[in-house]
Parts: C-alpha cells; sequence; structure tokens
C-alpha cells in the first residue's frame, strides 16, 4: 500500500478576512493497481493541451478534474484529508490552542514517572509552544490525516485486500521546503503524537478478517526494543486508558520505516495526490464547478456525518462554529457518492 500526502493551501488568515479552507491529503492506492494506475494517469496527462513535465491541480478545468476523478475511480482506492477554514484560525486562535496543545504534553507528569522520557516530553512541549502558526497548524492537521488514514485504510483494505497491510509506505511531498525542516516536523511533533494516540486509542479490529500480515509487520516486540523505549512505552502507559497488552501496533516502525520526503516532479503518485487535493479545495473555496468535482466522492469512505473531514482546531465563539454553507453543500453531495466501509460480503 502506497500513502501520498500532499498539502492544498497556505494554512494562514486570509486579508481580507473570508472563508478559505486550506488542506492536507492522502491517496491511497494498493499496491497490486498502483503502476497500471499512474501508467493510466500519465496517458490522460499527456492528452491535455497544457501537458508539462508536471500539471499542477490548479490549472485543470472543469473537463479535465472530471476525467482524472473518473479515472481514478476504476480502482479501488480511498481518499482521506483533514481540511481547517483558515478565518476561523486567527492568530490568537493558533496561539491559544498551540500552548494548550504544549501544555498538554506534560501535563500527565509526576514524581512516580520514570525520569528517562520526562525530558523528552518537556523538550517537545517547547517545541510546539515555538512553532510558527501556519506551520502548527499544517502539522497538527498532518497529524489527524496520518491517524486518520491509518485507522480507516487499515478496516477498508483487511476486509478487501489484506496482503496489502503487510507492506505500507509513506511518500509525503516536500514542496519547497528543505528535507531536513520536513523530518525535524515528523520526527518531533507528528510521530511522539502518533504514537500516544496509538497507545490511547488503539486501531479498531473487524473480528474473522485477516490481521496476519499487518501483525507480523508493524505489531510491537517489547524484545526487540532498547530500554529507553522500553521506558518510554511503560510511562505511556501508565498515563493512558488502555493496558499496554491492547496496542497492537508499533507506530515508529509504521510511520518511519518505509517513508520519503520527494519532490513532486519526480513522482506520479504525488502529482496525482496534488491534482486530487487542488480539485478538493477549490471545490469547499467555491473556485470549481459542480461537474469538474461532482463525482469526487466516491473516492471517500461514507462517515454518519457529512463534513467528518473539516475540522476546527482552537476554540471559538459558538456564533462562529456554523460550516460556511458553500462548504456544506460540498460535503453533502460528496458524502452521497462515498464508498461504504463495510464490504458487501460483510453486510447484512
Amino acid at each position: 500500500m502506497r500513502i501520498y500526502i500532499d498539502e492544498a493551501g497556505p494554512f494562514l488568515p486570509p486579508n481580507p478576512p473570508r472563508s478559505l479552507f486550506s488542506l492536507v491529503h492522502a491517496l491511497i492506492i494498493p499496491s497490486a493497481v498502483e503502476r497500471e494506475l499512474l501508467y493510466e494517469f500519465l496517458r490522460l496527462r499527456d492528452t491535455w493541451p497544457n501537458r508539462n513535465v508536471e500539471i499542477k491541480g490548479s490549472s485543470l478545468d472543469e473537463s479535465q478534474a472530471a476525467q482524472l476523478i473518473n479515472l481514478v475511480l476504476r480502482y479501488d482506492v480511498i481518499v482521506e484529508f483533514i481540511a481547517l477554514d483558515a478565518n476561523t484560525h486567527p492568530d490568537s486562535v493558533v496561539e491559544d490552542y498551540k500552548n494548550r496543545q504544549a501544555d498538554a504534553v506534560t501535563a500527565s507528569i509526576t514524581r512516580e514517572h520514570d525520569p528517562g522520557p520526562i525530558p523528552h516530553f518537556y523538550q517537545l512541549g517547547e517545541r510546539v509552544r515555538v512553532m510558527p502558526n501556519q506551520l502548527f497548524l499544517q502539522a497538527m492537521a498532518t497529524w489527524e490525516l496520518i491517524i486518520r488514514t491509518v485507522r480507516e485504510a487499515t478496516l477498508y483494505y483487511v476486509q478487501r485486500q489484506p496482503l496489502e497491510l503487510g507492506d505500507i509506505s509513506w511518500v509525503i511531498d516536500r514542496k519547497d521546503r528543505k528535507i531536513t525542516e520536513m523530518e525535524e516536523t515528523w520526527s518531533t511533533l507528528i510521530l511522539p503524537l502518533s504514537e500516544t494516540a496509538f497507545i490511547k486509542k488503539p486501531l479498531l479490529c473487524i473480528e474473522g478478517e485477516d490481521y496476519s500480515h499487518f501483525e507480523s509487520r508493524y505489531g510491537p516486540t517489547d524484545g526487540m526494543a532498547d530500554p529507553e523505549m522500553l521506558r518510554h512505552r511503560e510511562w505511556l502507559s501508565s498515563v493512558s486508558e488502555k493496558p499496554m497488552d491492547s496496542v497492537a501496533i508499533d507506530a515508529e516502525l509504521l510511520l518511519t520505516e518505509q517513508r520519503t520526503f520527494e519532490d513532486s516532479r519526480d513522482s506520479l503518485g504525488l502529482q496525482l495526490c496534488d491534482m486530487l487535493a487542488a480539485i478538493l479545495r477549490r471545490a469547499l473555496n467555491d473556485r470549481l464547478q459542480l461537474p469538474g468535482w461532482k463525482d469526487f466522492g466516491g473516492l471517500l469512505i461514507r462517515h454518519r456525518n457529512p463534513g467528518n473531514g473539516i475540522v476546527q482546531l482552537g476554540l471559538l465563539p459558538e456564533d462562529d462554529k456554523r460550516m460556511p454553507s458553500h462548504a456544506e453543500k460540498v460535503c453533502l453531495i460528496l458524502e452521497k457518492k462515498a464508498k461504504s466501509m463495510i464490504a458487501e460480503r460483510n453486510r447484512r
């Protein structure tokens, strides 16, 4: 399974103030169909008049966007996204949320805990506190995207292609940033938060499905962990609502063993991810007409609440929490076309 991650939008409050969504986006492609899908994507791209080494999704017209979506729908891929309205994330809201997150990192530490990992958590809290707001918002959205992608992709594909769960790789678009900056964000914020999240809320499993490929590759093995990591896990367990024996994932292995930061110019998978992310963002911001995105929902997994991927980080007055009407309409249309999480053979 190949998971491509890209972003769309600057994650900055717009000037003048207006609703403006930015998002992070994951395209999950089973390895079994990746070669064929990317070949067909390349063929489609070469039929467009604006053929370049890399065509950005922001330049697609409605016809090209619809063609792209219809191509991807032929394959059993899924898309996950986390979007936020930059207009509801002014600096004051983000600073407050960021400081509360930084405080929460060390809030549960007491004198009873093993002192070994404690300095690491104080350092993590300070790194969160000093992050630029734009980078912090994107990092938190990416963290939420990763958690959701792992949870939902494992549930979806274990029912359809369980072999895919034994070989998961991540390809992240580094944009114009230095690789070291992207790696720093992942190692100092995204990975520690993800590890804690999977301990506090282990993956859901469907009884009777074949998780052997996933467990043999990504299941935790205490015997292989170094003493510092064991102390770290024991401390996390002490502040968790779940005992350690309920943890079914080695988050560090899953998120770092096969992870690369690449330039989209060199990756067809990232180019496809970029185009889909741009189509979705343009739809949410009313910058792409309905014919261009109306079938996009077929790439998503259905949820109980339309707009599940749109989040608010930080506290707002009740009157400011309502989703913009156009974005709400888009979410309802997407949800109608979304695919079921449950495989047909498991439906009653």
